[in-house]
């Protein structure tokens, strides 16, 4: 009589699903190799773990790297985003990530997304200047993935897209005359009008993300 009611209590208590990813090492690996390579000061390439049918970013519950029978762990922030760390030699290893998703699915919907973006530490005192040099080493690294051919068939690097922490409010929005507002939410600003950047932050805007704003050709 207990075994069956611990039984139904098992049946009947919710519990939370969580799905897996599996990806090869040598992929972020080609990435980090072109930042270690440039050597840029303000930007880095990023990865994160995007729903491919809500567009949200995956909740990570764990990730680690396995080479065989051993197995490390790497950073993570649970809101989707993978800190692989840099090695030459786990590439050679064939070394693969496994992530553990919250996302109550036997089968993950979840896919890698890399996004070239400016470190966050360097979002804090942004000037014409220093976003000046954010946008042309953006470019920098958008190119030297794309190679010595697939270069010249990139979209054009318009400027920079900057992702508000946010709203915009009504005083803030009748303010800006130089960046284009999408959603409310995102800037636009053409290579020539990063002073805007000076009234951004008169207007105490803060800024959660600084990624390359491509329009087609």
């Amino acid at each position: 009589m207990r075994l069956a009611l611990v039984i139904t209590l098992l049946l009947l208590s919710p519990f939370s699903q969580a799905s897996t990813v599996k990806l090869n090492y040598s992929l972020f690996f080609d990435y980090m190799k072109t930042m270690y390579k440039l050597d840029y000061e303000y930007v880095t390439t990023a990865f994160y773990l995007v729903d491919h049918l809500d567009k949200t970013q995956c909740t990570i519950n764990n990730a680690q790297i396995q080479v065989e029978d051993n197995i490390e762990p790497i950073l993570f922030q649970s809101t989707g985003r993978l800190l692989p760390f840099y090695s030459d030699q786990h590439r050679k290893d064939g070394g693969v990530l496994v992530i553990d998703i919250d996302d109550n699915k036997a089968v993950s919907s979840c896919d890698l997304q890399v996004t070239v973006m400016a470190k966050e530490k360097e979002l804090d005192d942004l000037t014409p200047t220093k976003l000046t040099v954010i946008s042309e080493q953006l470019e920098g690294v958008l190119k030297k993935n794309a190679g010595m051919i697939g270069k010249y068939f990139l979209p054009t690097f318009s400027g920079v897209r900057l992702q508000l922490a946010q709203p915009l409010n009504d005083k803030q929005l009748a303010a800006l005359s130089k960046a284009r507002v999408i959603d409310n939410e995102q800037l636009l600003l053409n290579n020539g009008d990063f002073e805007e950047i000076t009234k951004i932050n008169e207007l105490d805007i803060s800024i959660l993300r600084i990624t390359p704003w491509l329009t087609k050709k």
